[in-house]
């Protein structure tokens, strides 16, 4: 296992969001609407210069949140797979969309074309991350039924169905989100993305999966203000499992 911290990036400031992880793995979070990304994807080339010259590594690089059954998918999200590659991320991660009224098969049908489509045109890993709602044009049921390669987000799916994709397809598995999730908070943003030594859950799995032997990158999804703790538990968790790793 390999681990990194999630970092979202404004595309207009790049210095201050990326200046403090010199040297820290990420997984690089583009800005979630598309239209913004499109607006503003000029500033890649600087975004890759100044990656390279802090020496952060780039795990996975997280897509912005457009229609993956689109026509204009396959435009935008080869402008990600550039990206991707120029920061050498070995990870890319896709949203499904909320399905809208008149969706049907046909559109799922488009979206895993357009996936093939960008995924036979590079090496970077196509991933699509899970999220628990039949809406989603993929679910994390239809994700397995197809054999793609899975972002599982641990605060968002039960815990049961958990477990379950762990045992039954951790070797399509490349991305883990791991966040601890606090009990009783009346909010549901303020119990998500809590630190992984708050909550058993979080640990188990990880040596659920060192137990496998799986190789993939956990990413650490802290809220903003938990970011200091998240460098910490990162460097923390790394000296851990790759210890047990070396001692296995």
């Amino acid at each position: 296992m390999r681990f990194c911290i999630r970092r979202e990036i404004d595309l207009a400031n790049i210095q201050e969001r990326l200046y403090r992880l010199k040297g820290v793995p990420i997984e690089l979070g583009l800005p979630p609407e598309l239209n913004v990304f499109l607006q503003e994807r000029y500033l890649l080339v600087e975004v890759a210069r100044t990656v390279k010259e802090l020496g952060i590594p780039v795990r996975s690089v997280h897509a912005p949140h457009g229609h993956l059954a689109d026509e204009t998918f396959k435009n935008w999200a080869m402008g990600v797979i550039g990206f991707a590659e120029a920061v050498g991320a070995e990870i890319a991660v896709f949203h499904p969309e909320i399905k809208s009224k008149k969706s049907g098969q046909s559109d799922q049908a488009s979206a895993l074309l357009n996936m093939k489509y960008v995924q036979d045109r590079t090496k970077v890993v196509i991933a699509i991350e899970t999220s628990w709602d039949n809406d989603r044009l993929l679910t994390p049921d239809e994700i397995m039924e197809h054999h793609l390669p899975m972002v599982l987000d641990a605060s968002l799916i039960p815990r049961p169905e958990i477990t379950w994709i762990i045992e039954s397809y951790s070797t399509h598995l490349v991305n883990l989100h791991l966040s601890g999730i606090k009990p009783g908070d009346r909010h549901k943003a303020q119990r998500q993305h809590r630190p992984v030594d708050s909550d058993s859950f979080c640990l188990d799995l990880l040596d659920r999966l060192s137990e496998l032997g799986w190789t993939g990158v956990v990413t650490l999804k802290y809220m903003p203000w938990l970011q200091n703790k998240s460098l910490e538990d990162r460097h923390l968790l790394e000296r851990i499992y790759h210890h047990n790793h070396i001692s296995s």
